[in-house]
């Protein structure tokens, strides 16, 4: 079978806004060459020392690939359309997105199968990983796994943003946790929450198709007596409370959801939101204390922050 291949030269940091949006076009499987995670990578105690990165790269940026069936564009119709969607990115977030050099060809099925072999564990906790769903894959007796699809994912857990919050997280649950994941997308916050031992999981998100996609990876992961997927603007409308709210979205958003998700929480419950561009936390901040929350702590990883407050 022939796909179109898809090629785009980006940035770390936009990478996954990227690939959220090719997913959400269509695409059957999306990976990325990113050398932000080749220097991330440690001696592993076994005297093992990482090749030069010159060797393997000659610049920073990060390369997407994605597949997408030729029937459902052209490949001039793709290009417009995956330009307009990049150019709507650029006006809502302020952030670096490279050079953007975009290229789509039709590829046999090999290349279809390159992007399988370029999806490896993600570890996010010490006892937490992301796997996708065909690897092979032994974990610890004291690591939990989560197993999602990358080809219908609406992110794939990969970037800073969903690690911050997951580790954030990982630190206030507890057995008795009642968890809110706002904004869930793929579902991996609430998987999260449900594979720590959360007592229970209620997933929100008002896209039907972030909805369909996580309700399939909490059945992929034989979550279904623990999470729970809605449909649902944010927390409008949301009498149920929560010990633990983890919102992984955009500033504006987030600043629209501080009053329900303090109406939401139970007494000394905490608030976790990430996707917060460094420079954009103390607007937060102050809104948070505003509304009444209270001890509030930050976390960064590669110029994002994520916050995390309390209710009295």
């Amino acid at each position: 079978m022939s796909w179109l291949e898809i090629t785009l030269i980006t940035t770390h940091e936009a990478s996954e806004l990227i690939t959220d949006t090719l997913l959400a076009l269509g695409t059957e499987g999306v990976y990325t060459e990113d050398p932000y995670e080749f220097d991330q990578l440690i001696d592993d105690g076994f005297g093992i020392i990482k090749p030069g990165r010159e060797e393997l790269y000659d610049s920073s940026d990060v390369i997407v690939k994605a597949y997408i069936d030729p029937g459902l564009y052209e490949i001039d119709q793709l290009e417009t359309l995956i330009k307009s969607e990049i150019q709507q990115l650029q006006s809502t977030f302020t952030m670096d997105f490279g050079p953007l050099v975009l290229s789509i060809h039709m590829a046999d099925e090999s290349g279809w199968d390159d992007w399988k072999t370029q999806y490896p564990p993600i570890p996010m906790t010490e006892h937490l990983t992301i796997i996708p769903d065909w690897a092979e894959y032994s974990p610890r007796d004291d690591e939990r796994v989560i197993r999602i699809e990358p080809g219908i994912a609406f992110g794939t857990g990969d970037h800073p943003t969903t690690r911050l919050a997951i580790q954030a997280m990982a630190q206030h649950l507890t057995p008795n946790s009642t968890v809110f994941d706002v904004g869930t997308g793929s579902g991996i916050i609430a998987l999260s929450a449900g594979a720590l031992g959360a007592r229970s999981v209620t997933a929100f998100d008002l896209d039907e198709s972030a909805t369909a996609n996580a309700q399939h990876h909490v059945q992929l992961n034989q979550l279904e007596s623990v999470v729970q997927v809605k449909a649902n603007n944010l927390l409008e409308g949301i009498q149920d409370s929560a010990s633990l709210i983890v919102a992984n979205i955009i500033t504006p958003i987030l600043l629209r959801l501080l009053d329900d998700a303090y109406r939401c929480l139970e007494p000394n419950g905490v608030f976790i939101m990430s996707g917060v561009q460094e420079g954009e936390e103390q607007a937060l901040i102050e809104a948070a204390l505003a509304v009444g929350f209270i001890n509030l702590s930050t976390t960064t990883e590669n110029n994002w922050v994520c916050i995390t407050c309390h209710t009295p």
